[in-house]
């Protein structure tokens, strides 16, 4: 049975391993919107924006990077076409091998944190063996039976979780300025603006916990 499951991991040799020890600051994202052809071993980074100039001045000294070029823009976020070295130790590519595929990657202190979907524990526990190996830092930090990982239902919404946030999806009130305001979501749906405002919030919480987000990035807040 399929399994979906997320990781962390580092190594000398990663992709962009100089770029993450020297730019500790600069946020970087897979674009797994965007196919790679792993022919030609192209891959295709989003950077955050305000770092583009200290990303690009440490890629050119990455030991990892064949080449490197900016081309247009995602969302508005800068992107980078990235071809690696041979000696570039790339674990997408036992996950491909293993039929598997990442769902999402991202930068995450000096590693990566990849979800994946792979076919079984047992094509894990090879990915595992891979790394272990090449003296990979690796560690799994959760896995899901995919039966069981919410999918086609909400992300694990209830009905009326899923109308309350479409109606304000539709009508503008995630916009700015707001096209419909919780009082009038309340009214749509013929329940006080409290129990429209306890649902909304449950809902949003139910997708953060169920969505690609890592919860544990950023400071925590103190009173």
């Amino acid at each position: 049975m399929s399994i979906i499951t997320r990781v962390y991991f580092s190594h000398p040799r990663m992709a962009l391993a100089h770029v993450i020890e020297s730019v500790p600051h600069v946020e970087i994202r897979a674009l797994q919107e965007v196919s790679t052809d792993p022919t030609h071993n192209m891959h295709y980074f989003i950077v955050n924006r305000g770092s583009t100039r200290q990303f690009e001045e440490s890629v050119e000294a990455d030991h990892t990077v064949a080449t490197a070029q900016r081309v247009p823009s995602y969302e508005d976020q800068p992107v980078y076409r990235i071809e690696f070295t041979p000696d570039t130790l790339l674990l997408g590519s036992i996950v491909t091998e293993e039929n598997g595929f990442a769902l999402n990657a991202y930068r995450h202190g000096d590693g990566w944190i990849e979800r994946w979907q792979l076919p079984d524990h047992e094509s894990l526990q090879k990915i595992w063996n891979f790394a272990d190996e090449r003296s990979f830092t690796f560690e799994i930090f959760e896995i899901h039976q995919v039966s069981n990982y919410s999918r086609g239902n909400g992300h694990g919404l209830t009905e009326k979780q899923q109308e309350l946030l479409a109606i304000a999806y539709r009508n503008g009130y995630f916009d700015k300025p707001r096209g419909m305001t919780l009082e009038e979501i309340a009214e749509r749906l013929d329940i006080s603006t409290s129990a429209a405002s306890g649902r909304l919030r449950r809902g949003v919480k139910q997708l953060i916990e169920r969505s690609d987000i890592d919860a544990s990035i950023g400071p925590d807040i103190e009173e």
